[in-house]
């Protein structure tokens, strides 16, 4: 289930089996081209695996709007904000929360996380092929969704 209006009616009847929110982090900024350039497109392609795990794993998973921060944030801080949403997952009752990223600087600060963190090689779409993308976002996805799997 996504955060729509749609989703949350049928969230709202199905509670007692949706159990697991997922939350996509992704950094932003706005300055070198190539850097920027490359964080545009990793939200993209954040955004696209996330609606194919939340496809994959319908009815056992919600997915959350983006969370987004400051490239340069420091990221004890950002975990801080994090475990607040992770306390009013928890309240709702979500019994697993799981954060996904492609920003490897998250792995320093995972231990800091109230909920789990599964951080993701990154997919590279410059000058690739949009089929070539579509099978690789694929088979993140069933990798990403197995592992998602392993905590429940």
């Amino acid at each position: 289930m996504k955060w729509t209006s749609v989703d949350l009616q049928k969230y709202e009847q199905a509670k007692e089996y949706v159990d697991t929110v997922v939350v996509p982090l992704a950094p932003f900024q706005i300055g070198a081209l190539d850097a920027s350039a490359k964080q545009a497109d990793q939200y993209d392609v954040l955004m696209l695996l996330s609606r194919e795990l939340e496809k994959e794993l319908m009815g056992r998973v919600m997915l959350t709007p983006m969370y987004t921060y400051i490239t340069s944030a420091e990221k004890s801080e950002e975990a801080e904000r994090l475990n607040t949403w992770t306390a009013h997952f928890k309240e709702q009752p979500f019994e697993h929360v799981l954060y996904i990223s492609f920003d490897p600087a998250w792995r320093k600060v995972a231990s800091q996380l109230e909920g789990e963190f599964i951080w993701l090689p990154s997919i590279p779409l410059k000058d690739a092929d949009p089929a070539a993308v579509k099978s690789m976002v694929r088979d993140q996805t069933m990798q990403t969704a197995e592992l998602m799997k392993s905590f429940w």
